[in-house]
């Protein structure tokens, strides 16, 4: 209990928190606790998950931070990952799935969702990124989101056609590697 003793409105040297570490911007900050704000601010919910789209991408930023990040993933409480994946945009949302430990069918669901800006010029694209990191997470858990998305009547026209498109890629990797075993794809 020391770590989380205050003195004169601030705490401890020895405490987790220090006084600066209020006043650091949020890229100078680890990713421990850039986490640590983004939590604070989803309890807090003093920020729009619009407003907080541009902290998940300096989160994200970071590519050699990927296994730093999913150490930490995995002290992180579930509705705190989904509460990122729900402010992230769809570009951060591949990578930020692929660093959940255990992603649920609620995530993969909220992933799958995820709609292309109007000014993308290759809509696919970034769904099809969205489908390989659920694939790649486990092939169930697409098909079970996929499922319930159907049955709940979400996605619409342009989320099946995607789907249709990667379920054809994948066919054609299966192929292809079924015909040549030592290619790479």
């Amino acid at each position: 209990m020391a770590d989380l003793t205050r003195k004169n409105g601030r705490q401890e040297q020895g405490g987790r928190h220090r006084w600066y570490e209020q006043y650091l911007p949020f890229i100078a900050r680890s990713p421990r606790m850039q986490i640590e704000w983004l939590i604070g601010v989803f309890k807090k919910r003093s920020l729009a998950r619009e407003e907080i789209t541009p902290y998940i991408r300096l989160l994200m930023e970071e590519e050699q931070e990927d296994e730093v990040i999913r150490g930490l993933f995995l002290g992180l409480e579930e509705w705190v990952l989904t509460a990122m994946l729900e402010a992230a945009d769809i570009y951060d949302t591949p990578r930020l799935f692929r660093l959940i430990p255990q992603p649920t069918l609620a995530q993969a669901m909220i992933a799958l969702l995820k709609v292309p800006p109007p000014y993308e010029k290759a809509p696919g694209l970034p769904r099809h990124k969205i489908f390989q990191a659920v694939h790649d997470s486990s092939e169930e858990l697409l098909a079970a989101a996929v499922r319930d998305l159907r049955h709940r009547g979400e996605g619409g026209a342009e989320f099946e056609e995607a789907y249709e498109r990667f379920e054809e890629v994948l066919m054609d990797e299966k192929i292809l590697t079924s015909l040549y075993p030592k290619a790479r794809l």
